[in-house]
């Protein structure tokens, strides 16, 4: 009978469930579900498009590509959509306050119908620069949606007021100002580190060239779709553990012990690339260290890296670090998407081995710099960053002289 109930006579708790559930499911198949999606099909026709390339440049020309500019053409393909992102996160803004969030969500969706098309009739119409232009206006429609978790709903709001009234008075901040201001010092250096960091860690590539990394480890051809399967498990099983994980261990904690684990699997998936002529089992060791890889870099870095934004920045300036992480992580997803096979082709077995770098140095920066904001007020935060920027300051002077006596009693 409630299902035959108007809507004006239904419980406010049933109708604000329902309005929840359609909000997760637009927010997800139209937020994370598109960059996640678009990021990783990219792999699965590599050679169906690679092939395309060549005959459309053979038809035209009479002669066809080198392998080197087949290779530098793919590469292209799959690094447009990230540096389309960049010019979706900088029209985000101007775009919400000229339409506001809903239009802009609606007009949004013209970018996919359009790349659809694109991709669609690229055969017919023999143009891979269409495939190009497509992955450009997918990159541009890619939203990443967040939404609040639960919790003391009423607390947050006092927090929000509290940090509201410390900036009464105050301009919000430039993105350009960011970088000018000693005050921002520490929480910038961390924004521009650990959001690198994020990206040239390698595991995004995991998704847009799985099948390549995959052949490289040995997978046998007809066994690499099953191998793709079980990194999108992982990514799904990391969404569902971090969220326990990011409140119960701490943010710092996470990033130290995620980057550190990336490393711990980095090393031994190259030392199993090394030997798999020796050892056909190493097959099972390096595709094992690819999922534990995916697994460490979701419960850690990419569970704590996108609220950095949030908790190192008072109201006047997280506007500004929103747009500047945002930049910044696609700048970086497009460069290393960009050069990713040349460096695989150059560097055959040891390709992984930059990527050991940066999430080492990422796990040594986590713990010698970024303090830990777990369980703290945006208040308290901002003044533990201010003392950091500020260490003399902060201390305050060693000694003080003795109270100066005006007048005794007699």
């Amino acid at each position: 009978m409630e299902d035959e109930l108007e809507p004006s006579l239904r419980p406010p708790t049933q109708i604000q469930g329902r309005i929840l559930l359609l909000t997760i499911c637009a927010a997800g198949i139209g937020g994370t579900f598109q960059f996640g999606y678009n990021l990783s099909i990219i792999n699965a026709p590599t050679s169906h498009i690679q092939e395309f390339t060549n005959e459309t440049w053979q038809a035209r020309t009479g002669e066809p590509l080198s392998d080197h500019l087949v290779l530098l053409v793919w590469s292209i393909i799959v690094s447009l959509y990230p540096l389309g992102g960049l010019f979706g996160a900088l029209l985000a803004g101007p775009l919400a306050i000229t339409l506001g969030r809903k239009k802009s969500l609606l007009v949004n969706n013209i970018f996919v119908v359009l790349a659809a098309i694109l991709f669609g009739f690229s055969r017919k119409a023999g143009s891979f620069e269409m495939i190009m232009l497509g992955r450009l206006l997918v990159g541009v429609s890619a939203a990443l949606q967040r939404l609040r978790g639960s919790g003391d709903l009423a607390r947050e709001l006092e927090e929000l007021e509290e940090e509201r009234a410390a900036c009464q008075g105050r301009r919000a901040r430039r993105p350009w100002e960011m970088f000018q201001h000693r005050v921002l010092r520490r929480q910038v250096t961390s924004l521009v580190v650990l959001g690198s960091a994020m990206e040239l860690c390698g595991n995004d590539l995991m998704y847009a060239y799985a099948s390549s990394v995959f052949r490289k480890a040995g997978v046998p051809e007809a066994k690499v779709q099953y191998a793709i399967i079980g990194t999108g498990s992982c990514e799904l099983l990391t969404a569902i553990v971090s969220c326990v994980a990011v409140e119960r261990m701490g943010r710092r904690m996470l990033l130290i012990s995620g980057y550190s684990l990336m490393t711990c699997w980095g090393s031994i998936f190259t030392v199993a690339l090394c030997l798999q002529s020796s050892f056909p089992w190493t097959l099972y060791l390096a595709v094992a260290c690819i999922f534990a890889s995916i697994l460490s870099f979701g419960i850690g870095p990419a569970g704590v890296t996108g609220i950095l934004a949030t908790e190192l920045f008072d109201q006047m300036a997280r506007p500004a670090a929103c747009v500047v992480g945002g930049a910044l992580m696609w700048i970086m997803l497009f460069l290393v998407s960009l050069g990713f096979p040349f460096v695989m082709e150059a560097l055959s077995h040891f390709f992984y081995v930059p990527f050991l770098g940066v999430c080492a140095c990422g796990a040594i920066y986590t713990g010698l710099f970024l303090p830990e904001t777990k369980g703290k007020t945006l208040q308290e935060i901002s003044e533990e960053l201010h003392r950091l920027n500020f260490p003399r300051r902060a201390q305050g002077p060693t000694w003080k002289s003795p109270e100066v006596i005006q007048s005794t009693e007699l």
